[in-house]
């Protein structure tokens, strides 16, 4: 008799261990069967936001003597500055601009190098980064170690001129005066800032955030590389600025760059920040596009 329960317990337990183990697997089956489920959903998501259906193809485009792509920005106002923004921001009016092209990708590497062979021109010059400098001679990287000279020259030589302030903000904010290229709000995935969260730990090859494109289909006009334009600063310049097509101060120490880089903060890439440095300047976080007067344009 005592053998026979011994076998019955025996039995019990294992079909116990058994049904254990099924539970388990059955667990585990619903929990993988779950986080597939969820990341097809997040896969959705992610394609859902980086789908991009805004119509660029309404704007016009050229190819400049240098050989890069330029949008045409049409004339008219748009809302410069801001009123919550820093002092040299205020006040936020209504600027009148003539339609005005613009680089539709920061100056790279490779168009720089170009420029430099054919004009015999100095290479740029780099101070400390920490990490391989090397990563700033990569071709399709926006070019760095720039001062606003040699940006004015390599505009000069493929037949245009650094953006005006005014017109880089434009560019950047369209005629509603956008907080950033993209809208009024901060998303991530847009803008390449300071952070290793949008997946670049320094400088990201031009035109690698196409959902961060301002409403003209201009990258990367906040964040990677600052930006120099054509205008000397003057804190107090918006003040007493003309409300048409406004060229800057005609006497100062420093010039204006704009858009924030891969070092800034998300406050520093918006569309109204303003920035200054003495024209010298070289460094890694600040390269340009160029500009150009549809008045200008050869026919």
């Amino acid at each position: 008799m005592k053998d026979k329960n011994l076998m019955i317990g025996i039995i019990a337990c294992f079909a116990i261990s058994v049904l254990f183990i099924l539970v388990i697997v059955w667990e585990i089956k619903k929990s993988v069967d779950y986080d597939e489920k969820v990341r097809r959903l997040a896969t959705k998501a992610t394609q859902a936001v980086e789908e991009d259906n805004r119509d660029f193809s309404v704007y016009e485009t050229m190819l400049g003597d240098d050989g890069q792509e330029m949008i045409l920005v049409p004339e008219g106002v748009f809302t410069r500055g801001s009123d919550s923004g820093g002092f040299d921001e205020k006040p936020q009016q209504e600027i009148y601009l003539d339609a005005f092209y613009v680089d539709k990708y920061e100056v790279s590497v490779k168009a720089y190098n170009l420029f430099r062979k054919n004009a015999g021109y100095v290479k740029p010059s780099f101070p400390f980064l920490q990490g391989d400098e090397k990563i700033l001679e990569t071709p399709d990287f926006p070019v760095v170690g720039v001062s606003w000279y040699d940006a004015v020259n390599y505009c000069k030589w493929g037949g245009k001129r650094l953006l005006r302030e005014a017109e880089w903000e434009k560019a950047a904010r369209g005629t509603h005066g956008l907080e950033f290229p993209w809208g009024n709000k901060y998303q991530e995935k847009r803008v390449n800032l300071a952070g290793k969260q949008d997946g670049f730990e320094f400088m990201a090859p031009v035109g690698s955030f196409p959902m961060g494109r301002s409403v003209y289909g201009v990258h990367d006009m906040s964040g990677n590389v600052s930006e120099w334009v054509e205008d000397i600063y003057d804190q107090f310049y918006y003040q007493g600025a003309p409300m048409m097509n406004p060229t800057g101060p005609e006497q100062g120490k420093n010039r204006v760059f704009r858009g924030g880089s891969w070092d800034s903060r998300t406050v520093d890439v918006r569309n109204s920040k303003r920035f200054a440095a003495t024209e010298g300047r070289k460094d890694a976080v600040l390269g340009f596009r160029c500009g150009l007067s549809k008045v200008d344009v050869k026919k």
